[in-house]
């Protein structure tokens, strides 16, 4: 049975108005129609993972008769002049523990961070490239050793090429590592998104599916790559991705990865947008 859940972060909106705590997820999600629910927190989206916090959610979670599946959390293991960040790598180390306090298998971590006027070059990933993979095979062996996978994903401009994050999976070399593919990141990339797709596909433990217009004029409009084009998020299905190309080609892989339906639209109705998005990909898999 293909596991399709619902992200925490679809609801970022109206937790970042007041309106809801990340602990109100759970409920939100199943009242959309998921069974289960991936969380995300950390950063800009909430406090890190702890036990208590981890606790307090597994409790919700309960509640509202829904499983929690996969923790997505912030990290930047290495630093400006890839160094590894000692403290970074605890941190997520520490995280690992609180998932698996309740019984949570998988947990997507980030791996480093470039701002916009950072050097993204192929210099300064070659240059990243050894000591993220040092960190991500510490945090993999660690993972395995409390029976949580661990992946990391193409998120943010420095790791958005498909290559750079399939050289990093093969660099790390370790079974118990893989890749949160997310089908709408690969925007931040000129690069193919179907191609992109089949390639980090047989890697591929979780697939997040969010869609965007590409070249809105929208004010609301994030930019993508230097020179690429602006991209306005909305509901699956109500966008330009090749969606469909990009599940037919995680399907092909046959990696039977969780699959998590994400909405990051600033307009609508945030309930109906997820719910709209979590069906439209109910019946993509279906």
């Amino acid at each position: 049975m293909t596991d399709i859940s619902i992200s925490s972060y679809s609801f970022q909106r109206l937790i970042k108005s007041g309106e809801i705590r990340l602990e109100d997820t759970p409920k939100l999600a199943r009242e959309c129609g998921a069974d289960c629910i991936e969380i995300a927190t950390g950063g800009t989206l909430g406090p890190a993972l702890d036990e208590a916090l981890a606790g307090r959610l597994a409790d919700a979670a309960d509640a509202a008769d829904i499983a929690i599946v996969g923790f997505a959390i912030h990290a930047n293991l290495i630093t400006a002049d890839n160094q590894l960040d000692d403290a970074a790598i605890e941190a997520v180390m520490s995280q690992l523990a609180a998932a698996s306090s309740i019984g949570v298998d998988r947990v997507r971590h980030d791996a480093a961070w470039r701002g916009p006027s950072d050097d993204h070059s192929d210099e300064a990933w070659d240059a990243a490239l050894w000591p993220l993979t040092k960190a991500c095979r510490s945090i993999a062996t660690c993972g395995a050793s409390l029976g949580v996978r661990t992946s990391i994903e193409n998120h943010g401009l420095f790791l958005a090429p498909a290559w750079r994050v399939e050289q990093l999976l093969n660099s790390v070399q370790h079974p118990n590592f893989g890749v949160t593919l997310d089908l709408g990141n690969l925007l931040w990339a000129p690069q193919d998104l179907v191609a992109s797709t089949r390639s980090l596909a047989p890697f591929a433990v979780t697939v997040h599916v969010k869609d965007f217009k590409k070249g809105s004029d929208d004010s609301a409009a994030w930019p993508t790559y230097p020179g690429g084009p602006r991209a306005l998020p909305v509901a699956l299905g109500a966008g330009d991705l090749p969606l469909v190309a990009q599940i037919d080609a995680c399907l092909e892989a046959d990696t039977n990865p969780l699959w998590v339906a994400e909405f990051e639209g600033p307009h609508g109705d945030v309930r109906a947008e997820v719910k709209r998005s979590f069906e439209w990909l109910r019946k993509q898999l279906g």
